[in-house]
């Protein structure tokens, strides 16, 4: 059975930097791809930012209105999601921002993407969003997909060059 609990950071450290430095590999540019999952995970690891993704996230809790959670399949751990809220001042609107939306390799593929995608606009919804947004990397076609099916368009396209 599906459920959806918060996240609580400290016990659930080790899932989050496994979601979000998957996320980060899938979403990277083919120059960081070059190197398997587990090699990149390592270098990952062993830098600044799982400490920095733990603390952003952290800190964007304490405002009610983060969504902020891990999706289990009777106590096993399938997805995780995370949504900040920001007002546009001046313009009555507010953004709810995916920053992270993930679903366990295993578990992909089978609707719980969409399923996650639909929670998020629902709440977003209660909770006074005008836009909801999100992104994702130029080569994570499975992301591309999924967002053009839960109907996302393209807001901007950003550019890269690598110089070596």
């Amino acid at each position: 059975m599906f459920q959806y609990r918060r996240i609580n950071v400290n016990k659930d450290r080790d899932r989050l930097l496994e979601f979000h430095c998957r996320i980060n590999y899938e979403s990277e540019t083919p120059y960081a791809r070059k190197v398997p999952y587990e090699q990149y995970r390592q270098k990952w690891l062993s830098t600044m930012q799982p400490k920095t993704y733990l603390s952003d996230l952290s800190k964007s809790m304490k405002n009610k209105r983060t969504m902020a959670e891990i999706l289990e399949d009777n106590g096993t751990p399938t997805g995780y999601l995370w949504v900040i809220f920001t007002d546009i001042q001046g313009y009555n609107m507010m953004i709810a921002q995916i920053m992270d939306i993930a679903v366990t390799p295993e578990h992909q593929r089978h609707g719980i993407g969409l399923s996650m995608l639909t929670r998020i606009e629902k709440i977003a919804k209660e909770r006074g969003a005008t836009f909801l947004r999100s992104d994702t990397g130029i080569e994570n076609v499975a992301s591309q997909k999924l967002h053009k099916k839960f109907g996302f368009r393209i807001k901007r396209i950003e550019y890269e060059k690598i110089l070596q």
